[in-house]
């Protein structure tokens, strides 16, 4: 087993340009203490402290006004956390989680309730669903009008979304589809693009570092950057991947990911549609109303 050995909530360097009003960090995830809230024992890492207080004051130093809560793969089945989070923040977030295929409907009403509007299939870390439970929670979440979000490799299996085009519910992959062959040229992140072109897809603009070398991974993600925009905007999500996640440090500053925003959208236009408006799409929020001191 794994053990992630840095802090992943360093201070923030302050941005030098604030984020949209509205905008919805569509990728995080919390980790609270263990002895309350048990890692299950079939995880891929054991992830350090990073509870809500210091995601909310990194949120809020770079200007993200609401965001997107993922139940991550060190917690399985149990939604503790995400029900304990949403419930303190209801108006702030909106969440992922990660049914089982024998989940209740009762169970799925009580998570959708709670704010939760799509379920994870993750099957590069252990304690998540793997490909083989797709088709079963895809017919489960249907009536809900959720979606399944998928941590795969798309370069190293470039058939999962001409698969996940048939499920019949939407589809969400992290980090550019998370390719291991940083190409955008390759088969997978193509036919990953043209799933987004139909429409069935969405892609989250998240964890550059975790596709591209890390030493210059906001240069090199750029290409995919610019590939999915000339493919369909309105199917394009951003996020932050905080804290980061059993990565090598040094952990990449929220600070600068806040700034790489303006390069990889360098009009207004844009990020309001990807910041603001699809978010509020694809995880139900209410249009944007509040007023920022």
């Amino acid at each position: 087993m794994m053990t992630s050995e840095y802090l992943p909530f360093d201070p923030v360097v302050a941005p030098r340009n604030r984020l949209p009003a509205g905008t919805v960090d569509c990728h995080f995830h919390v980790f609270e203490d263990p002895a309350i809230y048990p890692h299950t024992a079939n995880r891929s890492y054991t992830p350090t402290l990073a509870p809500w207080a210091a995601f909310e004051a990194m949120n809020n130093k770079i200007g993200a006004d609401r965001a997107v809560l993922v139940h991550p793969s060190v917690y399985g089945h149990d939604h503790s956390t995400l029900y304990d989070t949403m419930r303190a923040h209801a108006d702030r977030l909106r969440a992922v989680a990660v049914l089982s295929v024998d989940s209740s409907d009762a169970e799925i009403e009580r998570l959708h309730q709670a704010g939760t509007r799509g379920t994870r299939v993750n099957i590069l870390f252990a304690g998540g669903n793997q490909l083989s439970d797709a088709e079963t929670l895809a017919r489960r979440i249907k009536p809900f009008g959720w979606h399944i979000q998928f941590l795969v490799d798309v370069a190293a299996q470039p058939d999962i979304p001409a698969w996940a085009s048939k499920l019949g519910v939407p589809v969400v992959f992290d980090h550019f589809g998370h390719p291991s062959k940083p190409d955008v040229k390759d088969a997978g992140f193509q036919n990953m693009c043209a799933l987004v072109r139909e429409g069935t897809a969405w892609v989250k603009l998240s964890g550059a570092y975790r596709v591209v070398e890390p030493a210059n991974k906001w240069s090199a993600i750029q290409p995919f950057v610019d590939t999915l925009l000339d493919t369909r905007t309105d199917r394009l999500v951003w996020g932050t991947d905080w804290p980061h996640p059993n990565i090598p440090a040094p952990m990449p500053n929220d600070g600068d990911i806040a700034d790489t925003v303006f390069t990889w959208l360098p009009t207004e236009a844009l990020r309001q549609q990807i910041l603001v408006k699809n978010p509020e799409v694809l995880y139900g929020f209410a249009p944007f109303s509040g007023a920022r001191a």
